[in-house]
């Protein structure tokens, strides 16, 4: 297990990236700030990381792709420092029926999550 996990933010330019040390996160949350577009990472019964993402989750669903990625980075990279949530797949790519062999043209590209901004709350 990696030492910190990190989100790459794409709006805010001020704070393109950020490390949540692991040791400190007791539990990640959905929709712990309000939000269908946020997770929660609890590092104390008071404090947590609000991470904010550009798709909005399922109300009461716990197995969201958003907080997969977050606790398959929290188990990668072993012995490691750092270890990249990733960005699930939102809209997964169409291409044409194939009528033959040759270039497959694509109708619909693959959109991916994008985490937008992050707020620590004490």
């Amino acid at each position: 297990m990696a030492k910190f996990i990190k989100f790459n933010f794409t709006a805010a330019a001020n704070q393109p990236t950020v490390l949540i040390a692991i040791d400190q996160i007791t539990a990640v949350t959905t929709n712990g700030a309000g939000t269908a577009t946020t997770v929660q990472l609890n590092t104390s019964a008071t404090s947590a990381w609000v991470i904010t993402h550009s798709v909005a989750l399922a109300a009461g669903v716990a197995n969201n792709s958003v907080v997969e990625a977050i606790y398959k980075a929290m188990g990668a990279n072993p012995g490691g420092i750092v270890s990249t949530v990733g960005s699930p797949v939102l809209v997964l790519q169409a291409p044409v029926p194939q009528t033959g062999s040759g270039r497959q043209p694509i109708t619909v590209r693959q959109t991916n999550v994008v985490y937008t901004q992050n707020a620590w709350t004490a």
